[in-house]
């Protein structure tokens, strides 16, 4: 829904609640299977159901499925500490790896479904293309926090509108043009060293995700492999 893309804000939040049904005593593999069907039903409606791109949206479902398995995956392994922001690290550690090993039509991410909506995205001249999909994760995981965590929470109903409407509010303020799909793919498939700021610093935000992430589940497995040494 592009052109009216105001789901997509709380449309992940259930997949967030999703990952409390996986118990510390069961395979953190648990319930995921409903977060794979979500993901795919989604990404094949984005492609209009078109059957040549079923083989890649079963497979982006399967890699992005892995965000959530793996935030069970370190929680069980480190404590209640790890919380669910670790989703929205993971998630955008994985679409930087997309950005990386594929430029194809098929690929999608989560900031495209704001792609006829880029005057909502000026400011990502500062944080990326990739900072749309930063912001929805956001807006879906407090949503999460104000209505699926435990009770209706007042405090993180406000904390959602001011997250959802400030960036589009600002963006407004701005005269510059926001950075597109198609710029961030130019960046990414060229050799040349440019010089202006997108260009220097690329898509940061989801690289320093993707390198966090990392650290993380090697944490987690050491400590699991300490265990079992113990």
């Amino acid at each position: 829904m592009k052109s009216f893309p105001l789901l997509i804000f709380t449309g992940i939040a259930p997949l967030f609640a999703i990952t409390d049904l996986a118990k510390p005593e069961k395979s953190f593999w648990n319930f995921f299977e409903l977060i794979l069907l979500a993901l795919s039903i989604s990404l094949f409606a984005a492609h209009l159901f078109e059957t040549k791109y079923l083989v890649s949206v079963l497979v982006q479902s399967i890699i992005l499925t892995l965000a959530f398995v793996g935030y069970s995956f370190t929680r069980q392994r480190l404590g209640s500490w790890v919380g669910k922001p670790c989703i929205v690290l993971f998630w955008l550690g994985l679409e930087y790896i997309f950005l990386k090993v594929s430029w194809t039509d098929s690929t999608l991410f989560l900031g495209d479904a704001l792609s006829l909506k880029m005057e909502w995205l000026r400011w990502n001249q500062y944080t990326g293309y990739l900072g749309a999909t930063m912001w929805i994760l956001l807006c879906n995981l407090i949503l999460y926090y104000s209505f699926l965590k435990d009770k209706i929470s007042i405090a993180w109903m406000v904390v959602y509108f001011l997250i959802f409407i400030g960036p589009i509010v600002y963006s407004y303020t701005l005269t510059s043009d926001a950075i597109h799909r198609e710029e961030m793919i130019a960046l990414y498939e060229s050799s040349t060293q440019l010089k202006s700021g997108y260009a220097k610093y690329g898509e940061y935000i989801p690289r320093t995700a993707g390198w966090i992430s990392g650290l993380i589940l090697i944490f987690a497995t050491l400590k699991t492999n300490s265990v079992k040494n113990d």
